[in-house]
């Protein structure tokens, strides 16, 4: 993707407007550009800014009820008066309208960051499956071969867990990016579907979390925390056995890795 192209489509990708396909090019330009990058974080840097509660202010509960007194006082000409009464209904509802989309607006921000880490590790996954010799850096069933692979790599000692036994085997592991850091991919296999794990360390702390699922594009995505660490599982793989999945991750995580 050139910078030009990038630049007119900075504002849809922070907006997580595009799709898929294009926002896996959008992520590959930014990690390689460094001013495409710097205008990125910029535009990142003012939605977080204006998620800050101080800038939110809801409209006054009378509004609506002014406005609509102050159109109803109005005389308008005969010939418009038939039609008065749904004029005034549909200028009440836009002012409703309003005044619940303000609202609306101020949750949407607040869970932006959560919906912006849902494109994230999507795309991401969606790029290990696309390009080639992308989707494994150290291809082994062995969990003490892929820990170890990690030593040097990150910041922090990932948990690794082999689930064959489970129906869920151990593909190997890999560095990705999320979130603005280099984090672990873990990489399974249930049947034809492939799922990636990504995981890093929770800021903050060690705190429990859990398991929330959503869906984008095809792909469901679950995530939790625990044990200091956030955890995020992407596949085609349908809604219940990725949370099986994800329940033996748990499991096993918390046992120190022995098999049940």
């Amino acid at each position: 993707m050139e910078c030009e192209r990038a630049r007119a489509l900075i504002d849809a990708y922070v907006d997580r407007e595009l799709a898929v396909d294009v926002s896996v090019e959008m992520q590959q330009h930014i990690q390689s550009c460094a001013a495409c990058r710097a205008r990125y974080e910029g535009r990142r840097a003012l939605s977080a800014h204006l998620q800050e509660p101080g800038l939110y202010m809801a409209a006054p509960e009378g509004l609506r009820r002014r406005i609509v007194e102050a159109i109803a006082a109005e005389s308008p000409p005969a010939s418009l008066r038939p039609a008065r009464r749904q004029w005034l209904q549909l200028a009440a509802a836009c002012i409703a309208a309003a005044v619940l989309g303000s609202g609306t607006t101020y949750l949407s921000l607040i869970s932006g960051d959560r919906r912006s880490l849902t494109d994230e590790v999507v795309a991401n996954h969606v790029r290990s499956l696309l390009v080639e010799n992308r989707v494994i850096d150290v291809p082994s069933s062995d969990e003490h071969t892929v820990k170890p692979w990690f030593n040097g790599k990150l910041d922090f000692a990932p948990p690794v867990v082999d689930l064959t036994s489970d129906g869920f085997p151990l593909l190997g592991g890999r560095l990705d990016y999320v979130d603005q850091r280099t984090v672990a991919a873990l990489v399974y296999r249930h049947r034809q579907h492939i799922i990636n794990l990504f995981l890093w360390p929770t800021d903050g702390g060690a705190g429990n979390g859990g398991v929330a699922a959503t869906s984008l594009q095809g792909y469901h995505v679950i995530h939790w925390s625990g044990g200091g660490m956030t955890y995020w599982a992407v596949s085609d793989l349908n809604p219940e056995d990725l949370k099986a999945f994800g329940d033996l991750v748990q499991r096993r995580v918390a046992a120190g890795g022995v098999p049940e």
